[in-house]
């Protein structure tokens, strides 16, 4: 059957058609009217990756992004929401949601949580590219349709801000008993380090152990000083020494100093000059040589008595030096040993400081973890936020009486021509000149048109006569 066939048999059978195409738009009709109304309620969430409440906000990458879009959608369809919002909204207090548990369930189980499931089936949550997550509710009631999809944002609202603070409250407890046992650590080490500091009479260690270090510095620069006098004072001695054997008196100092020293020693000149003279003229038995040599010899020995005295300072002097460089070997001997001490103790107590420092950074760190945790667990909003609430829908979203009539019509159009396919190959007639010739397979001689009586086909009726002509029927 072709086309045209199928147009003529439509043609033909058009009671038909007219039947199944009206009884298929009354029967949808009849349906989108007696199916109860459905409203959809809608609530939408604004998600924001920042977090300006904690101490230190992070930036996501678009992974990881999606990954908490997606997370918080799932919280918002997870069982705990589900039963906050039975909670909050107090259904399951209601007789009729308690004999369908009853009857369900046989009262097995928590009320909330089956309640909570039974939401869910009726719950949608829908997020696109943006940050925007928008929350359904289906119901035969418009009212309660926006109230569940608002007890579900402010369910959803009130689980992940619970979320956020009980963990940090957990750890700001946590925190804070460890901070205890790192402050007595601190205390500890601190008073280790007071003590020492005391025992040792150090007040500040750099300083001291530079002060012991210049103090040995200028004792060593003594001890040499002390050194060369105690040399110079005994060549002194010895020269003095030599003198009073009969050594020249010349390089002596101390002697040249000596006024009444060096007049005995010009009038021991006075009295030699002549006497050489007086041996070679008179000889050494002349009583005036003799004479003059007594007065040499006394002038001599009175020499030699003026250096008595001082050759007895120089040697004093040769001892007080000596004891002198004694008293500063032994003043270096014992400054060596406390810097060596001050050295030790800085060793001792750089370990102690180091206890000190190691503790309070400790003390620091922990006592930063628990201001973090404790400012966070007092956060009062999270980084989500209600960005229209639900409202009591006007219009049901189900049934769509237009869609269904444009359906209706569609659907009932191809249903009354499968009626009429059926029923022509059922019963197939001949309505056309190409079937008569397809079936007899023979040509055709002629066709009649189809018989029309109009007056156009007669002759006209004259005026003049009375008679008018039959009509052929």
């Amino acid at each position: 059957m072709d086309f045209h066939q199928f147009m003529l048999a439509l043609r033909a059978r058009r009671k038909a058609f007219v039947m199944v195409f009206a009884a298929a738009i009354v029967t949808a009709m009849a349906v989108a009217l007696l199916v109860p109304k459905k409203y959809v309620s809608t609530a939408t969430l604004m998600l924001d990756a920042r977090d300006e409440q904690a101490m230190a906000p992070t930036r996501m990458s678009p992974r990881e992004r999606a990954g908490y879009v997606q997370t918080q959608v799932d919280l918002i369809q997870s069982g705990r929401v589900a039963a906050q919002v039975s909670r909050d909204l107090k259904l399951a207090q209601k007789p009729e949601v308690r004999a369908a548990y009853e009857s369900d369930t046989g009262g097995v189980g928590n009320i909330d949580d089956w309640v909570g499931a039974q939401l869910l089936e009726k719950l949608k949550v829908d997020t696109t590219a943006s940050n925007v997550v928008t929350v359904s509710f289906s119901s035969s009631d418009p009212r309660y349709a926006a109230l569940v999809a608002n007890g579900f944002t402010k369910a959803y609202l009130d689980t992940s801000l619970a979320l956020r603070t009980e963990p940090t409250r957990d750890a700001a407890e946590w925190f804070g008993q460890q901070m205890k046992g790192m402050r007595a650590q601190v205390n500890e080490a601190q008073g280790k380090l007071a003590a020492y500091q005391k025992a040792k009479g150090i007040t500040f260690a750099d300083e001291r152990a530079d002060v012991e270090g210049a103090r040995l510095s200028e004792l060593s620069t003594q001890y040499l000083a002390a050194r060369n006098a105690t040399y110079e004072a005994q060549a002194r001695f010895r020269q003095a020494n030599e003198a009073l054997k009969g050594a020249s008196v010349e390089e002596i100092p101390e002697v040249l100093a000596s006024g009444h020293i060096s007049a005995l020693k010009v009038d021991l000149g006075r009295a030699k000059a002549p006497l050489a003279e007086m041996g070679e003229v008179l000889g050494q038995n002349h009583p005036q040589y003799q004479r003059t040599s007594a007065d040499v010899a006394g002038l001599r020995n009175r020499v030699q008595w003026e250096m008595k005295p001082i050759v007895a300072v120089l040697a004093k002097h040769a001892e007080q030096a000596k004891r002198r460089e004694e008293e500063l070997k032994q003043a270096i001997a014992a400054q060596s040993e406390r810097v060596q001490s001050m050295k030790d103790a800085r060793i001792e107590m750089s370990v102690m400081t180091r206890d000190v420092e190691n503790a309070q950074r400790s003390y620091d760190a922990v006592l930063a973890r628990f201001t973090a945790n404790k400012i966070d667990s007092g956060a009062k909003t999270t980084n989500v936020a209600l960005l229209t609430p639900a409202v009591e829908p006007i219009t049901p979203q189900h049934p769509k009486l237009g869609l269904i009539a444009v359906l209706s019509v569609l659907v009932g159009g191809l249903l009354a021509g499968a009626v009429v396919y059926i029923l022509e190959s059922l019963d197939r007639r001949v309505r056309s000149r190409s079937d008569l010739e397809s079936r007899l397979a023979v040509p055709s001689l002629g066709r009649l048109s189809r018989w029309q009586p109009t007056g156009g086909r007669l002759l006209p009726v004259p005026v003049r006569t009375a008679r008018a002509l039959p009509h052929p029927w």
